[in-house]
């Protein structure tokens, strides 16, 4: 593998070539839920479960990560995993969920969305935005304060984040107070530089980025293809402060920095923070020092978002 000597030396432990089909996604995802499962909440996380109705009326799950013992309205983070709208939350997404939850000092919201390629789009966007518009018309018995909603979510999950921010006034719904894109894939194209150079990256790469475009939007016109595109979409007049993260040796790298420079020309608060010598889910080592400084990023941009 040509890049494992360029990427951060932290790094280079996950630095595996992982294949992307119906095979794997099915057998990655019994490993999935065992492990996210048996992940330990902190103790200073409470951790708890609601189920709403989602796509075409389908029971959805939603985990929710708190503070433990408060009872005051806190602000509230609807936190989307990747996994290429295919795999299962895994357990360093829940790590993740709990530090947002403590160090932000706010609600999160977890989604177990529909997954392809059973379903295609929109049933994940579909379930989310129930959640979304669940936590609006019930923010005060939730404890939540309406006015510090934020979404967040990883790669594929923070595509469907983005859809919720640029959909919002569309939906006839109250904006979300920030968004926070970490590698985020937007375009379904796939016509950046990076995508066409990193097609055998660690992790994640364009050939895999493909396929999965293909379980996404399957049967689906150009038009709808183009809804299911962040960078495609229609904005709306006000968009949420932003926070983009991207990844040096990562196919998505571009397309994260174009759909940044997008929203800042539509005269958004856009923080691009562009990483180097990362791969793409280079988080799931979270105990690196590269992780850390990078999550405390994050972290300081969901305080300021919730002030």
């Amino acid at each position: 593998m040509k890049y494992k000597n360029q990427i951060n030396s932290e790094l280079k432990k996950i630095a595996r070539n992982i294949p992307y089909n119906k095979v794997i996604i099915k057998c990655a995802n019994i490993f999935q839920v065992v492990s996210f499962y048996l992940t330990m909440v902190p103790k200073e996380i409470m951790n708890r479960n609601i189920t709403i109705e989602g796509y075409k009326g389908l029971k959805c799950k939603f985990e929710i990560f708190e503070p433990s013992n408060v009872i005051e309205k806190l602000p509230c983070l609807i936190y989307v995993h990747g996994g290429a709208f295919s795999y299962r939350a895994s357990s360093y997404h829940k790590k993740l969920a709990c530090i947002y939850a403590m160090k932000a000092k706010c609600r999160v919201y977890f989604p177990d969305y529909h997954l392809t390629p059973k379903y295609p789009y929109p049933a994940a966007y579909n379930d989310v935005l129930a959640l979304y518009k669940y936590i609006m018309e019930n923010a005060e018995a939730l404890g939540i304060d309406s006015d510090k909603i934020g979404v967040a979510g990883d790669s594929a999950g923070a595509s469907i984040a983005a859809l919720v921010c640029n959909n919002y006034e569309h939906e006839n719904l109250k904006q979300p107070c920030i968004q926070m894109l970490v590698y985020p894939l937007t375009d379904a194209t796939m016509q950046t530089d990076s995508m066409k150079q990193f097609s055998d990256t660690p992790l994640w790469n364009s050939k895999n980025n493909k396929r999965m475009w293909t379980y996404y939007c399957r049967n689906l016109k150009n038009k709808d293809i183009y809804a299911a595109s962040p960078i495609h979409n229609h904005l709306p007049q006000i968009i949420p402060d932003t926070y983009i993260e991207t990844t040096e040796y990562d196919c998505l790298r571009d397309e994260g920095i174009l759909y940044g420079k997008r929203l800042q020309e539509a005269g958004a608060n856009v923080e691009i923070n562009e990483t180097k010598g990362t791969i793409h889910g280079y988080d799931s080592a979270l105990k690196t020092k590269i992780a850390v400084r990078n999550i405390k990023k994050r972290i300081l941009f969901l305080k300021k978002g919730f002030l």
